[in-house]
């Protein structure tokens, strides 16, 4: 008898072949970390006062750790794990010099060893007078001790002249509302924001930025809408015309906050602004003239997002940071009470602000080169043998994120003899 074998005329070569894993090249974002430096950084997210911010210079009371401590660590931690981020720095604007203020909610300056027994205990304070005794207001004088209760820095704390509500406590006449940039937008520059979260200071930064190891302190107000204004107009006169990948670079702020607007500026505002920010240094009558391909008012446009980080909020507060972060184009603020939460909050943020290249025929990080990171035009086949089998290369896929092959897929039939 004679055996009559059918078989399919097509063997098929299954392998698997993840194309949408195919490396893709990053364009960094460039990110101002905002960091609050107002007075109730001072305490724990439970709003418990620490007396000091955990520094060598002004510990906290054993076993409590303040905002401040915490939210250092935690930018240091990032800064440390995302050094190709371009990254900027600022604080809440402060007045500085040695010993510029002195907070007493426990010390006397009563010091017998001062000139006619006046001044504070410890030498660091060099018999300064007390400023503020003020036992509700969080402050670096440890309880029990004579510990140094001067610091190098003072926000606005009290309300001046010209209607300004956070001024200089020595000067009614300056407000302190907006920001002081530390360290402006820039590549490689993880060590100088460093310097300003290292928990010790060798010298003070009087005036900003000149001493070679100057020191983060919480004091003053919360003038949110001020600091956004000052990002933005350097963001809008330097920073981006200095970018030479301005035209594809996203830019954000992060706005890592404890409270709402103190100071009577206008936070929605200024992220609402920063989402259309000009390079004033530019000039166009059309958006091809532009590098990001919007032009309005004779300058470039560029889109600068506010995430807004909220550390230890109270319902109001939350609702107050969630316009703010609406204004800016991220939707919701990231609740965080501990330093973990913070540092996993910036690591999303910056997942959500780099820039890949696609497969869609453009140069979408701005590198000379276009889907670079895909084997675009490479040969292909369709997996198939036979009369079944056939050529092609590979192209981009539907939803731009890898390949696939082009190659026609042919339906086996039956084997005949033929």
């Amino acid at each position: 008898m004679k055996k009559t074998l059918f078989s399919s005329l097509c063997v098929f070569i299954v392998s698997f072949f993840p194309l949408s894993a195919w490396g893709q090249s990053e364009l960094n974002p460039a990110i101002y970390v905002m960091l609050d430096t107002s007075g109730s950084m001072l305490e724990t997210p439970l709003g418990v006062p620490t007396y000091g911010d955990g520094s060598t210079e002004h510990p906290s009371v054993t076993g409590l750790e303040s905002r401040l401590y915490m939210a250092k660590n935690a930018i240091t931690t990032v800064v440390n794990a995302y050094g190709e981020v371009r990254w900027g720095f600022a604080r809440f604007k402060q007045s500085s010099g040695l010993n510029y203020f002195c907070m007493c909610s426990d010390e006397d300056d009563n010091n017998p060893s001062c000139t006619g027994g006046n001044g504070l205990w410890h030498t660091s304070d060099a018999c300064n007078m007390c400023d503020l005794s003020d036992p509700e207001y969080p402050d670096y004088d440890l309880p029990g001790t004579h510990d140094r209760v001067c610091i190098n820095y003072v926000g606005g704390i009290y309300p001046g002249n010209g209607g300004h509500l956070c001024c200089d406590p020595f000067d009614p006449d300056l407000p302190l509302e907006g920001a002081d940039i530390l360290v402006n937008l820039g590549d490689n520059n993880g060590s100088s924001i460093l310097k300003w979260i290292n928990h010790t200071e060798n010298s003070p930064g009087s005036p900003v930025g000149t001493g070679t190891d100057p020191e983060i302190r919480g004091v003053g107000g919360t003038p949110l809408g001020g600091s956004l204004q000052d990002i933005y107009n350097r963001l809008s006169t330097t920073d981006i015309h200095a970018d030479p990948r301005k035209g594809c670079r996203p830019y954000a702020v992060i706005l890592l906050t404890d409270g709402d607007e103190e100071c009577g500026t206008d936070p929605e505002h200024w992220a609402t602004q920063l989402r259309s920010t000009p390079d004033m240094a530019s000039s166009c009558t059309v958006g091809s003239q532009c590098p990001s391909g919007t032009c309005s008012g004779g300058h470039c446009i560029y889109e600068v997002k506010t995430y807004v980080i909220g550390f230890g909020l109270n319902p109001s507060q939350w609702l107050s940071v969630r316009a703010i972060a609406q204004a800016g184009g991220t939707d919701e603020p990231i609740s965080a009470m501990n330093q973990d939460d913070i540092s996993s909050a910036m690591a999303s943020i910056i997942a959500d602000s780099i820039k890949t290249e696609l497969c869609n025929g453009l140069d979408d990080d701005c590198d000379g080169a276009v889907d670079e990171d895909f084997p675009v035009g490479d040969g292909c086949d369709n997996g198939l043998l036979g009369e079944c089998f056939r050529a092609g290369n590979y192209v981009c896929s539907g939803d731009e994120t890898g390949v696939d092959c082009d190659a026609a897929i042919i339906t086996p039939v039956a084997e005949t003899c033929n």
